[in-house]
């Protein structure tokens, strides 16, 4: 059983905005991409036999929430596996017909492995999903002088009829003049505008001049700039808190160490976001004495996943291990961090893949891991060998 296609790949080009992760590593060519598919191919062939229809039939989905959380399984099993850990998936467990995802066995030591994603909600996918349409058919557009500066202001409800505005993109670029245009000596705002608004949808269009070298050119796509990112607060912390949500009681007493590995693809993840949903909120507490002095200190409210402000919470989920923006093509450069918790029923034993986080004498420490990532999936450096997309 295999997971990309046996054929012969002619098309280099990157993603279109049209392609799932799945159908662009099953179509790009190159030998880049070829060191990636045999990655997959190479993990997945380690996989417990009777797991490999699930996770082949979601690396395969179009929806690329499945393909990131089946490669995020086969990225943990992998790492097991590398450290010496024989394991099994989907467990049987007394008492319970739910079933964690890993038991990996060392030495006669068990270890039990959940792996959860903080991913987007179907709203927000489907949202992403009719953007990404709109692109995709104003990629097809003629346009040999300009390039296009795209803003989504307003998303409607329902697709965009991307058929009418290519063509009357096309007539408003074919009026236009490229020699009296230039984005070196005029701003955004001085460029030539259009704005097309239907059901619900509303996109402003700049007019971006080729350079005269470029103009002509076959198979450039038009679209070169994007903006219109609508703004939102992030709270990481929050996906990380719903991810972790009733994994502390889910299978009983285990007897084990249990450790809940998250995945997140936010690109703004770090450090504090983490310690927010496992140890508390961090805010600043502001005092006031009896002389009327005044003094602020930094301190931590207790609704963390593991920090009750008086107690130690969800003891029975002995580390939580957080995996940001898991790649593929990536994994040989990417750490990520294992936070073990202060007080479990039953300790973890150091796991000496990953960067682990723990407290020491009452402070956080980070104990970085001898080898790298690479190196334990005996990689190369660089990984993978070559250019994504060579000219």
């Amino acid at each position: 059983m295999t997971i990309f296609s046996r054929t012969t790949r002619t098309d280099p080009s990157p993603a279109s905005h049209g392609d799932s992760h799945f159908q662009f590593l099953d179509r790009v060519s190159g030998p880049y991409w070829d060191q990636v598919r045999d990655l997959i191919e190479d993990w997945f062939s380690r996989l417990c036999t009777d797991a490999q229809a699930d996770v082949r039939g979601r690396l395969r989905s179009k929806d690329d929430r499945q393909f990131a959380g089946a490669f995020f399984e086969l990225y943990i099993h992998e790492c097991l596996f590398r450290m010496g850990y024989s394991v099994t998936c989907h467990p049987e467990l007394e008492g319970t017909s739910r079933r964690p995802d890993f038991l990996a066995v060392k030495e006669g030591r068990s270890i039990y492995v959940e792996a959860r994603s903080a991913s987007s909600s179907d709203v927000a996918v489907a949202k992403s999903a009719r953007v990404k349409a709109v692109y995709e058919s104003l990629d097809r557009l003629d346009s040999p002088n300009f390039f296009l500066w795209i803003d989504v202001a307003e998303h409607g409800d329902d697709p965009l009829r991307a058929r009418p505005l290519r063509g009357h993109l096309e007539k408003w670029l074919a009026g236009l003049d490229p020699d009296e245009h230039t984005l070196e000596s005029k701003r955004r705002d001085d460029l030539p505008a259009f704005t097309h608004t239907d059901a619900g949808w509303k996109i402003e269009f700049r007019a971006v001049p080729k350079s005269r070298e470029a103009r002509g050119t076959e198979g450039v796509r038009p679209l070169g700039i994007f903006g219109g990112v609508e703004a939102q607060w992030v709270q990481d912390d929050e996906g990380i808190r719903a991810a972790l949500t009733d994994k502390g009681s889910a299978y009983g007493s285990l007897g084990a160490p249990f450790v809940v590995a998250v995945a997140s693809g936010s690109m703004s993840l770090d450090d504090d976001d983490v310690l927010n949903a496992l140890y508390g909120t961090e805010v600043i507490e502001l005092r006031t004495f009896a002389d009327g002095t005044q003094s602020t200190a930094a301190t931590r409210k207790p609704d963390g996943y593991w920090y009750k402000g008086d107690h130690w919470d969800h003891r029975g989920v002995s580390a939580v291990l957080i995996v940001k923006s898991l790649h593929p093509a990536f994994v040989g450069k990417q750490q990520h961090t294992i936070w073990e918790h202060p007080d479990p029923e039953v300790p973890v034993d150091p796991l000496p893949i990953w960067r682990r986080s723990l407290i020491e004498d009452g402070d956080m420490t980070f104990v970085e891991p001898e080898r790298s990532q690479a190196e334990w999936f005996g990689l190369g450096d660089p990984w993978p060998v070559g250019e994504a997309f060579p000219r």
